[in-house]
């Protein structure tokens, strides 16, 4: 079995000769012979074999997790595709870059919004594009299979070294940590800050089957980094995703974490994601959940020193029947540490929401301000379930939670009617309204209108039913 030749893709999926960039195709099934096979495809080092062993003895000792579980309780998981799981590295450029949304420009287009890019379809990457300001500062925005031979002592440093983004951790962590194909590495040295956000996209077409990509992003002391990273997929199955991403913002470090997810209806994800904030670190992470059959988020802050803030906002649109999942937890480690978090969801249809927040504050950490608020806007005869909560172990702290759940406001229907606005296009203008202080949160204005038009989309395919 050989390695793929890196080939550099043009802002049209072709290559340097003018025709369309493949890699070689690989098929597995996900079993310990494919832990082998990955390491031999990506001429891995000894470390990375030895954790992808070690990992996948991990998920054969471990049981799927059970309906008993609180944080599984609301999830029916017997509807996920957890058999006959198949590893498909066939990447489609083309189809890739066509999927991208219209204003992701390369670094290299004469009017670029982005610094870097990286896009990543079925498993390998499709391209990937720095621009020199960045690069010059040893700024890295790339495929991680590649990186693992340019980054290999780094990378070590800190593979899943997060509280939740371990091997052990459940059965789809171990699941990933043996068989991840398709990674994102993004590094920005000390000191270093890109003049644009960086991208990142990761995708399945019809061929991607099993998702198992890992992110990995590591700034530096004092450097600043805003990273946007989009999930899409086109398959016609139901298909399993189980994904990973870690972000360390080491002292003083800036980061700004955009995450989008528009799986398509027949993906069942599962997304564990850490983020470990250092002394007098900010970290601002925006989450946004509209695709996917069901979805079960684990999403992390840890905050380890004086002076770690980290702000978490997120919105849910769900539809149809989709079931969305969210476990949330903020960790106050040490004194004077700060974090507030904002999740909105709006449902319609017959669609779930579950919300599961905890704020832990450890003995010791006083002078800790942590705040945690979930609000819920209902559609139709959906279902939502806020569950915040506090555990302090400290007595000089300001904590706070809440969480609401309610349908639009008649008065506010009636005010806009009486003014002209059809009901359909009044229900609308709220929803969005309601979301709206999150979606202020992307940074590119093209997103945001895209974010929006999004939302439109949904009152357009089945107008709401909120009686």
């Amino acid at each position: 079995m050989s390695k793929p030749a890196n080939q550099h893709v043009d802002g049209n999926g072709l290559n340097g000769n003018g025709g369309a960039a493949k890699a070689e195709m690989l098929t597995l099934e996900a079993n310990a012979a494919a832990v082998e096979a990955l390491s031999d495809y990506y001429a891995e080092p000894a470390w990375m074999r030895a954790a992808r062993r070690d990992a996948w003895a991990h998920y054969e000792r471990m049981d799927w997790p059970h309906t008993k579980e609180e944080a599984w309780r609301r999830l029916p998981l017997v509807r996920y595709p957890l058999e006959n799981r198949q590893i498909a590295v066939a990447p489609n450029p083309l189809q890739a870059l066509r999927s991208l949304p219209a204003c992701w420009l390369s670094p290299l287009a004469p009017q670029p919004q982005v610094s870097g890019i990286v896009v990543h379809q079925n498993g390998a990457v499709a391209y990937q594009d720095i621009e020199a300001q960045a690069a010059k500062q040893g700024i890295v925005v790339m495929d991680l299979h590649a990186a693992l031979h340019t980054h290999g002592d780094l990378i070590r440093r800190y593979w899943m070294q997060g509280t939740i983004t371990r091997p052990d951790f459940n059965k789809f962590t171990a699941l990933n940590a043996a068989l991840w194909h398709g990674g994102t590495f993004v590094y920005v040295p000390e000191g270093a800050r890109a003049l644009r956000p960086l991208q990142a996209m990761v995708g399945y077409d019809d061929q991607g089957s099993t998702g198992l990509h890992h992110t990995l992003v590591v700034v530096e002391k004092g450097a600043r980094l805003t990273l946007i990273q989009d999930r899409r997929s086109l398959e016609f199955l139901p298909e399993l995703n189980s994904e990973m991403v870690e972000i360390y913002a080491e002292e003083g470090a800036w980061v700004r974490y955009v995450s989008l997810q528009h799986w398509g209806e027949q993906r069942h994800s599962v997304s564990v994601q850490n983020a470990r904030v250092a002394r007098d670190a900010h970290l601002l992470w925006v989450n946004v959940a509209l695709g996917g059959q069901m979805t079960k988020d684990f999403l992390r802050t840890d905050l380890l020193a004086p002076g770690a803030h980290g702000v978490m906002q997120g919105l849910t649109f769900a539809a149809k029947e989709q079931i969305m999942d969210q476990s949330t937890y903020q960790l106050h480690q040490a004194p004077d540490t700060y974090s507030d978090l904002l999740f909105r969801n709006v449902l319609r249809d017959q669609a779930k929401t579950v919300f599961y927040g905890m704020i832990r504050v450890e003995p010791g950490a006083q002078g800790t301000q942590g705040y945690q608020a979930n609000n819920n806007l209902l559609l139709g005869k959906a279902r939502a379930h806020a569950i915040p909560g506090l555990e302090i172990a400290a007595n000089d702290v300001r904590c706070s939670h809440g969480a609401t759940v309610s349908r639009l406001d008649e008065e506010q229907l009636f005010y806009l009617q009486a003014r002209g606005i059809a009901r359909y296009d009044a229900e609308q203008l709220l929803v969005q309204g309601f979301l709206r202080p999150i979606i202020e949160r992307v940074p590119l204005a093209c997103m945001r209108d895209g974010l929006d038009e999004e939302i439109a989309q949904r009152f357009r395919e089945s107008p709401a039913q909120t009686q």
